[in-house]
Formats: structure tokens, sequence, C-alpha cells
């Protein structure tokens, strides 16, 4: 008599990072509005002159990273702050107790061929951020995208991998294809992503024009002689 067998299997992904994407579309006149200002930015900047740009940036110039001051960006920096904190709250089950604010917002200009180099938003004593947000307010689906790198990438190196997995040739195709390096979320305009700061990213070289607008969202307690902080 035969006996059937059967075998069920089930892949989990434990403890993955949460990252959250979104769409908020400006309006013609509040775009038009949002471009002249960092266009008068970027009229006073320079190539490469902040970070690891290699486009241009409003972070270099004075209160180019307090760009939530504008009045004209309202459209942009309330519902996204709206969007911050709901996933402050419910996605990553910080203290619902803190008070979060907006602690800076700049924006990136790029071209043919720029980039932003591998860097994160959070990095002890010298960051107050904790959760960062990316919008893109021009892009086309094919300029480049944002990609994060695997926290996990240092233990996956030392472990038996198959040549096809880990293919040594990544260095010189920026990382293309290598699943447990890199990985790349699609985005078009009007596009956000919000990630924990913590969250090491870079973009791909951009094949058109990118504009990019970079948030961080800061939390701290209402009253720090108040409340458990063990």
């Amino acid at each position: 008599m035969l006996h059937l067998i059967i075998v069920k299997t089930m892949l989990l992904n434990v403890f993955p990072t949460k990252v959250k994407c979104g769409v908020i579309e400006p309006s013609e006149s509040d775009l038009e509005a949002s471009l002249s200002i960092l266009n008068e930015y970027w009229e006073h900047s320079s190539r490469a002159d902040y970070g690891l740009e290699t486009g241009w940036s409003t972070g270099s110039q004075r209160g180019g990273k307090e760009l939530f001051d504008h009045v004209e960006l309202d459209w942009l920096t309330h519902p996204i702050m709206e969007a911050a904190a709901d996933y402050w709250r419910y996605d990553l089950n910080y203290r619902r107790d803190w008070h979060i604010y907006m602690d800076s917002m700049w924006a990136n200009k790029h071209l043919e061929g720029d980039t932003t180099g591998p860097h994160c938003h959070m990095s002890g004593g010298r960051s107050k951020s904790h959760v960062s947000i990316v919008y893109y307010l021009k892009k086309s689906e094919h300029a480049g995208n944002l990609e994060f790198k695997n926290p996990l990438e240092q233990i996956v190196r030392m472990c038996p991998l198959n040549e096809d997995y880990d293919d040594w040739a990544r260095d010189t195709a920026h990382h293309q294809g290598i699943s447990y390096d890199w990985q790349e979320v699609d985005a078009k305009s009007y596009d956000y992503i919000i990630f924990p700061s913590w969250l090491k990213h870079r973009t791909q070289p951009s094949k058109g024009d990118r504009i990019a607008i970079s948030i961080n969202v800061a939390g701290c307690p209402v009253d720090p002689a108040e409340g458990d902080f063990d």
C-alpha cells in the first residue's frame, strides 16, 4: 500500500526593514512657486559643494536646509509630516508620547550621471534624525532610483554563497542585480519614500533631470523631566 507524503514549505522574510511609499501631487501653481524658490538657491551654489552630492544642493546655502520655513512649500510639508507621524507611531512603533518635528529639509538637483553617495542620516551625536524622507519633485520613471543597503550584508557575506548570487563583478556594474547588497525602490515624480534614518542609502546615476527633496524628522520627550526613559 502506497503512502502519500505531503511536504509543505514556507519561506518567511524575518525582521524586514519597513519602508513606506506614497504620493503627494502639487498643483501647477504650487509646483511653479516651489521650483522658483529652489532655483534661487541653486543659482548661488556649485556642483558637488554639499556632502556626497555630485549635482547641486540647497544644503550648501544659508537657510537651504530649512526649506520648511517657506510657506510656498506648505503643500508638501504639512501632508508629509502627517505621513511621517503615522509611520513613526504605527509602522516603526516609536514612542507615541514624544514630540515629532521636522529637523531639516533640503533639495538636490541632478543632471545626467549625477549621484548621491552612500550615507545615512543617523550618526550618533552628529544627527537628531530618526525618520527620513525623499520626495521626488521631478523624476522620470527611468531617471535612476534610490537604493538601500542591506543592514545584514556584512553577515550574509560570511555565508558560502553560490557564484551566481555573489558575483564580485557587481563593483563594476553599480551593484545591479545583487539582492543582498542593495535594493532599489522604483519611484517617479511626486512619489515619496519614508524610511528609518539609520538605513544606509544612495542613488543610482541619473539618466536625466532629477529633483529630490530630502527631509529629516526627529523626536524628543515633550517634557524631558517626566516619563520613563529606560
